[in-house]
């Protein structure tokens, strides 16, 4: 597996919680898709298969380089979608 750039893998993460956030906002098919479509690529690039282990990946990877605050562990754990977590 190729290691994503940490710019990249801020990226996706971005991404994610971008379309999980407006898909909790309005959920529409396209927004639904779009959360699907951020997951998928939040798993591939950690080389995952779900939506939490993804996160814990992408933090491990990011942890190498940079501290993440304590507060923000706590909610990227606490906020799982379960119908994305079988990605």
């Amino acid at each position: 597996m190729l290691t994503p750039s940490p710019q990249d893998l801020r990226v996706a993460l971005a991404r994610y919680a971008d379309a999980r956030i407006e898909d909790a906002r309005r959920s529409t098919d396209a927004t639904a898709r779009a959360a699907e479509d951020a997951a998928y690529t939040l798993c591939v690039m950690t080389g995952t298969q779900t939506v939490p282990q993804a996160l814990h990946v992408a933090d491990t990877m990011l942890g190498m380089r940079t501290a993440v605050s304590p507060a923000l562990r706590r909610t990227v754990g606490t906020q799982r979608d379960d119908k994305l977590q079988a990605v």
